[in-house]
C-alpha cells in the first residue's frame, strides 16, 4: 500500500486552506474519494466563472495509455462541475493520463489568441527543487518520483502577454522546463496517474498547497521582453503529405549530426522529450524543411508520441510555438 498522506516539502506550509479544501486527496488509492477531490479542486482553480462572467471556457485532456491518442474538452461556465465528472468518469485516471488547463478562454479553442486575463503563474518544474523558486509557489504536486508542477495564485489578474512572461522567468531562473510557460499550458491533473513507461505508474500527488493570493513576483528576465511577448505562428500542417524517411534523407547533408539521431530514433532514449522535439524543429527548419515536412518526421517520432500522442494540434501547436521563437531570435 503507498504513502497517501500530503507530502511536506521543507519550507512550505501546506496548513492554510481558506478555499477549505484541507481534507482533498485523503487517499490516493480510492477512486471515488480522488475523483470527488479532483472536481473540488477543478472548482477552486476555475473560481474566475464568477470574476470575468459568461461564455468562459478551460479545459480537460486526457491521453489513451493503449492508443496514444489525445481527447480533449471544453469546459464551460455554464456546466463546469458535471461536465468535469462526467468526463472524468469517461476517461477515467487508470486508463488515461489527466490534465487540465487553468486559464480561461473566450472560444472554446486552447489558442493563444484567445486567452483571457489569469491570476496564475504555472511552471513544469522538471527535477528542479521546488524550495529554490521565488516567490514559492501556491500549489506544488509531484508528477513522478521528484518531479514537478506547480501553480502561483497572485493577488491579482494579469493579460496573457504578462502571465507568460512571470512565468517564463520562474522557469528560466530556477530550472524549470524552458518550454513550457505558454497560456495554452496543460499541466497534470492531481490524483491522476502518470502512465510514462519509465515509470510504475505513480500517483500525481500533493507536495503543498497554500492559496494565500502571492504578492511577489519573479524578476523579469533580462533579455528583449519583446521577444519572450510574441505571437506565434498560424501553422497547420498534414503529416502524412511526405515520407519521414525520404525527408530525413533530403536534408541529412545539412542537419547536425544529434538532429539526424534523434530523427532515427524508434525510441526515446534521450531524456526531456521537450528538449528534443525543439531541436529536431529547429534543425529541419534551418535545413530547409517546410512546416509539412517538420510534421511528418515529428508525427512518428517517440519523442513526440511519448509525450501527446498522435495528436494533431499539438503537432502543430509545438511547430509553431518553436519556429514562432526561432523567428523572434533571429
Amino acid at each position: 500500500m503507498k504513502d497517501t498522506t500530503m507530502k511536506q516539502s521543507k519550507r512550505y506550509n501546506p496548513t492554510k486552506h481558506p478555499k477549505n479544501t484541507a481534507r482533498l486527496f485523503q487517499n490516493y488509492e480510492d477512486d471515488k474519494d480522488v475523483v470527488r477531490s479532483q472536481i473540488r479542486f477543478l472548482n477552486d482553480v476555475w473560481d474566475f466563472w464568477e470574476d470575468i462572467g459568461n461564455n468562459i471556457h478551460t479545459f480537460l485532456a486526457f491521453r489513451s495509455v493503449a492508443t496514444g491518442r489525445w481527447f480533449e474538452h471544453p469546459i464551460d461556465n455554464g456546466g463546469g462541475s458535471f461536465e468535469a465528472l462526467s468526463l472524468l468518469t469517461k476517461y477515467n485516471r487508470w486508463e488515461y493520463d489527466q490534465y487540465f488547463c487553468p486559464n480561461p478562454f473566450f472560444m472554446p479553442s486552447r489558442k493563444r489568441q484567445f486567452a483571457l486575463p489569469t491570476r496564475f503563474g504555472w511552471c513544469d518544474m522538471d527535477e528542479s527543487e521546488p524550495e529554490s523558486y521565488g516567490p514559492w509557489p501556491s500549489l506544488v504536486w509531484e508528477t513522478s518520483p521528484d518531479r514537478y508542477q506547480a501553480l502561483w495564485s497572485w493577488d491579482k489578474t494579469h493579460k496573457p502577454s504578462d502571465a507568460e512572461r512571470f512565468s517564463k522567468a520562474l522557469a528560466y531562473r530556477y530550472g524549470g522546463d524552458q518550454n513550457g510557460w505558454t497560456i495554452t499550458k496543460m499541466l497534470r491533473l492531481i490524483g491522476s496517474v502518470n502512465h510514462k513507461p519509465s515509470y510504475d505508474e505513480p500517483y500525481v500527488e500533493t507536495i503543498s498547497w497554500d492559496w494565500t493570493k502571492v504578492v511577489a513576483r519573479p524578476l523579469p528576465l533580462d533579455r528583449d521582453r519583446f521577444k519572450m511577448t510574441h505571437s506565434f505562428l498560424d501553422v497547420t500542417t498534414d503529416p502524412t503529405r511526405y515520407n519521414r524517411e525520404k525527408v530525413r534523407k533530403r536534408y541529412a547533408k545539412n542537419l547536425h549530426p544529434k538532429a539526424r539521431t534523434l530523427m532515427g530514433n524508434r525510441k526515446a532514449y534521450e531524456p526531456n522529450n521537450s528538449a528534443q522535439i525543439f531541436h529536431m524543429v529547429a534543425a529541419l527548419h534551418e535545413a530547409g524543411a517546410n512546416t509539412d515536412e517538420i510534421a511528418c518526421v515529428l508525427w512518428t517520432s517517440p519523442y513526440f508520441v511519448e509525450k501527446h500522442g498522435q495528436n494533431l494540434r499539438k503537432l502543430n501547436e509545438e511547430i509553431a510555438r518553436i519556429l514562432g521563437k526561432l523567428e523572434a531570435d533571429e
